[in-house]
């Protein structure tokens, strides 16, 4: 498996991972994608420069029977080693403890730097409970 930045040619493999699980595909060419590798795409992320030094963390994804097999952290590790900044990212209670492992901390709304709440709110709201974190 090998770990890369996305160039455009590699924008339509991502594309095809995120459709193949049902994820809402949106404007591929913002922000700068990271995917993992092995003959097909078997995850990615998605780092959006909102702000100097502000970075919000989007669509985070591991092929299904990819899981729980130390990708998404590979991933993770290798996207947040390349750039600077503070990382923001808005997720589910249950995904909170996944993300502490990167030294994510649980962020109020009301404290985020305007940037980050705009991304957030032109974004639309996401069903259940939510949470924001910051890292960094």
């Amino acid at each position: 498996m090998f770990i890369s930045r996305a160039t455009r040619h590699d924008l339509s493999d991502i594309e095809e991972l995120l459709r193949r699980h049902d994820w809402k595909v949106s404007d591929l060419k913002a922000g700068t994608f990271f995917f993992a590798r092995e003959g097909a795409v078997l995850g990615c992320i998605r780092f959006i420069e909102v702000a100097p030094q502000a970075v919000i963390v989007q669509d985070m994804l591991v092929a299904s029977e990819r899981r729980r097999q130390g990708v998404g952290e590979q991933l993770m590790r290798a996207a947040m080693n390349s750039r600077g900044g503070t990382l923001y990212l808005r997720c589910y209670e249950d995904l909170v403890p996944y993300y502490e492992r990167f030294e994510f901390a649980v962020a109020e709304h009301d404290d985020l730097p305007e940037p980050v709440t705009a991304f957030f709110n032109d974004a639309g709201p996401l069903e259940g409970q939510t949470h924001y974190l910051k890292a960094r």
